[in-house]
């Protein structure tokens, strides 16, 4: 049965699992991986399994990964050859904008904080008074990159842009006066379900 479900799943539902030829070929890629929920007990918490977040919560919840609340989410086990660790979170990707290095509906890891430089990491980002034109929401992951200019000791952002892998989408461009309208909230650290 689950091999009917797999099959379903990567011929984009139902209709087009029964078609062949043409049709076949055209549908969306779909990774076959929706999270193992589990009950974890305080010794498997980011050994086994992490926090299943929703990326509109995300950006409250891991701000401050040393002060999550835990309980306030489910939690889902995860199989990577990445090490776990506290501020680790499993969301779900929706939109094309990022295909193919993330399909669209794919459950992703991801490690906040981002550590180290942003420069082009992918990282999914809370728009404070803009939306990502792809979905409308005020949250998307695109790839990170800024253009700085030093004044002095410091140093300011001049220009970021949020870019899309997929070309049939546009950048989100933010210049200098709007740096304060995002908050990266973590990185992207692997597909799920995919080849890791």
């Amino acid at each position: 049965m689950q091999e009917i479900d797999v099959v379903i799943e990567q011929t984009g539902g139902w209709p087009g699992a029964f078609q062949a030829g043409e049709a076949q070929a055209a549908a969306p890629k779909v990774i076959p991986f929706r999270p193992r929920i589990v009950q974890p007990g305080p010794k498997e918490r980011y050994v086994t399994c992490v926090p299943l977040v929703p990326l509109k919560v995300a950006a409250g919840a891991f701000s401050d990964p040393q002060h999550i609340d835990d309980d306030g989410f489910e939690w889902a086990a995860v199989e990577t050859k990445r090490r776990l660790r506290p501020g680790m979170f499993v969301a779900q990707v929706v939109g094309k904008s990022m295909e193919p290095a993330i399909p669209d509906g794919a459950y992703c890891l991801f490690a906040a904080p981002v550590e180290g430089t942003r420069q082009g990491k992918t990282v999914p980002v809370q728009l404070r008074d803009a939306t990502d034109p792809e979905s409308g929401e005020r949250y998307t992951v695109k790839r990170y990159e800024s253009e700085k200019a030093q004044a002095g000791d410091t140093w300011r952002h001049e220009k970021i842009t949020l870019k899309p892998v997929n070309p049939d989408f546009k950048p989100i461009v933010l210049t200098g006066a709007d740096e304060g309208q995002l908050q990266v909230v973590a990185e992207f650290v692997d597909v799920l379900g995919g080849e890791s």
